[in-house]
């Protein structure tokens, strides 16, 4: 076969791209594929919250969140031609990643000093529904971001799906209420 013709090998997905932007299968789930990917991110975070505190936990908020945007990015673009749809619903590392960044709102609050409660169990429940409600209403500018081609309109939504829910929860943090 002649070089000048072949398929780049971005083009083909990997096996390894498809676990990864599957969030290792979750995106197959037969009810709410979203939601599945999203109690991935919720088991991250809280396998965090429960066993780091303080600073420890600050920093590998910060490292968790850049290797899942870099993952969520790398396979969402390398595993995008095994499916004929822009946003196909078994990608869901993008909900993983928004999920988890979903948390950065109290976690932000906390560090400041001014959060009336540490994040708890209930920091997690109301960051999932905070979340998923987001994602899917999908206010502005979340389904104008839709339109971005690639994996950066797959992840873009959820991205900005979590800056809402995050600064909702950091607020709800904040004031007490998930005490």
């Amino acid at each position: 076969m002649n070089n000048a013709t072949a398929a780049p090998e971005s083009a083909t997905p990997t096996k390894t791209a498809i676990r990864l932007a599957t969030a290792f299968g979750l995106g197959y789930a037969p009810v709410a594929p979203g939601t599945a990917g999203s109690l991935g991110g919720v088991g991250i975070f809280a396998l965090l919250l429960f066993t780091l505190e303080g600073v420890a936990l600050d920093l590998a908020f910060i490292a968790v969140s850049l290797c899942l945007v870099a993952t969520a990015m790398w396979s969402t673009e390398r595993a995008l031609p095994h499916w004929t749809s822009q946003d196909p619903s078994a990608v869901v590392i993008d909900e993983v990643l928004g999920q988890f960044l979903t948390y950065g709102g109290p976690l932000a609050v906390a560090y400041a000093g001014v959060a009336a409660v540490a994040p708890t169990w209930k920091t997690l429940l109301a960051g999932l529904i905070l979340f998923r409600a987001f994602d899917v209403l999908k206010p502005y500018p979340i389904r104008q971001s839709e339109g971005v081609p690639g994996a950066a309109g797959v992840v873009l939504d959820d991205f900005l799906a979590a800056v809402y829910a995050a600064l909702v929860l950091g607020v709800l943090s904040w004031v007490g209420w998930l005490g």
